[in-house]
């Protein structure tokens, strides 16, 4: 199975129409110019993509609004941590909850995600990031709407003489990838690793046609074709499928506030849309060589033998086990790592940076594919 015979494509083709005023171009974010000429500013928007599907299932089947809570977190980390790649602070968010009232209980979601709002932003300022929570919009759509969406937009601010730009990577910078799996000091429990990228074809491949049967609004194109239910716990994960899917995506931003007051940073890559391809958009004239990656987090390893997808696919979609990267002159490897280790995140060196005439370009080798990737 290929994500693109779901309906979603990885490579985004027709952002390139949208001709924005980008004072950067080619830097993980677009900036513009802020009135006040030394700064720069972000208003950037993302969502969780069909995770609160996983969310609803939930909801449906033990009767209860929590399980819409993480996905709080999964917002705040598509846009924190987005935001920060180009070393810009998130100062504000807002929300956007679309909801149909014919399956859900609007009430009782916001209440829920209400309550998540406030515990993450609380969270996040004992970390030292305090981010404002300016409302947003509810919307009540059953005719667009089959479940619920929700997404976020955040404003944050960057000086212009510190923009991390990635025009400056160098022959020999190396790459460190930070673990999307685990748990972190600052999390309240054990992550998959998964985040928001390829839900999609995670709940093809894995989740029962039962599901689709009982709930057809959750999905098309002939149902699910997987065999487990939500509650079925399985060894390798150390959770339950249902528990896998739902963990709530890593928020980087106060790792990343530290390593960027200690060093300077070539490139900041969030590996969401594009999995570990995604650093292909990133810097002019590189061939990043990713040689050293870690075992795959079980999640991923499972979707791919349930679906039987090409490998070449799963590096392309998923962020296999790396959900950030970091890259930076050699001798700030050391550094790095211990900083990722203060917050019990596992962090190593990935691969390197080489010098590329045309383009950027990518390999990965692993002992499951050896391939290469071009821009």
């Amino acid at each position: 199975m290929e994500y693109k015979s779901l309906g979603v494509d990885v490579s985004k083709k027709g952002i390139e129409y949208f001709k924005l005023n980008n004072i950067f171009p080619g830097a993980f974010c677009t900036i513009v110019r802020h009135r006040d000429s030394s700064k720069g500013i972000i208003l950037h928007e993302d969502g969780a993509g069909s995770k609160p599907i996983i969310s609803y299932l939930y909801y449906k089947e033990y009767k209860d609004a929590k399980y819409f809570e993480g996905l709080v977190e999964d917002i705040m980390a598509m846009n924190f941590d987005d935001v920060i790649c180009v070393g810009a602070i998130p100062l504000a968010i807002s929300d956007y909850i679309a909801i149909n009232p014919f399956v859900i209980n609007k009430e009782e979601v916001l209440h829920h995600l209400a309550i998540s709002f406030s515990r993450s932003l609380e969270k996040l300022k004992s970390l030292g990031c305090e981010i404002s929570f300016c409302g947003g919009e509810t919307a009540e759509l059953p005719d667009i709407i089959r479940t619920m969406d929700i997404s976020a937009t955040v404003y944050a601010e960057v000086s212009l003489d510190s923009v991390i730009t990635g025009y400056d990577i160098s022959h020999g910078d190396v790459i460190i990838g930070l673990r999307s799996g685990g748990r972190a000091s600052y999390e309240d429990r054990e992550n998959s690793g998964i985040m928001c990228n390829g839900i999609t074809l995670a709940r093809y491949v894995l989740l029962s046609s039962n599901y689709s049967k009982k709930y057809p609004e959750t999905s098309s194109l002939g149902g699910y074709r997987g065999r487990f239910k939500l509650e079925d716990y399985l060894e390798p994960l150390g959770m339950t499928i249902g528990d896998a899917l739902l963990s709530p995506t890593r928020i980087y931003l106060p790792v990343m506030i530290e390593i960027l007051k200690k060093m300077k940073v070539k490139a900041l890559v969030h590996n969401t849309g594009g999995g570990l391809t995604k650093c292909l958009r990133i810097g002019k004239g590189i061939r990043y060589v990713k040689n050293n990656l870690p075992e795959p987090d079980p999640i991923f390893l499972l979707i791919q033998r349930e679906g039987k997808i090409a490998w070449e696919e799963m590096y392309k979609v998923f962020n296999m086990g790396i959900g950030m990267e970091v890259i930076v002159d050699k001798i700030h490897l050391d550094e790095v790592i211990k900083i990722c280790k203060r917050f019990n995140i596992e962090a190593q060196e990935i691969g390197y940076c080489e010098s590329f005439k045309n383009g950027n370009s990518l390999i990965i080798e692993t002992k499951y594919y050896k391939g290469k990737f071009l821009k």
